[in-house]
């Protein structure tokens, strides 16, 4: 399996880092960040939609 790194944004202090999508929670599962501490639904945190894609897909495959 091809490892894939997502890009990361928090909405609410825009602190930016990317993680691989194995380490991410499923999709519409809460998500926090490691800067503040938020928590959110991680779909906002996912700064792209080809992030989101592959973030989803990931999630798809493994079930």
């Amino acid at each position: 399996m091809r490892e894939a790194w997502v890009d990361l944004e928090c909405p609410d202090c825009a602190e930016q880092w990317e993680r691989n999508r194995t380490e991410l929670p499923a999709p519409g599962n809460e998500f926090r960040c490691d800067h503040c501490d938020a928590e959110r639904p991680i779909a906002e945190f996912v700064k792209t939609q080809r992030g989101l894609e592959i973030h989803e897909q990931f999630h798809e495959s493994a079930v």
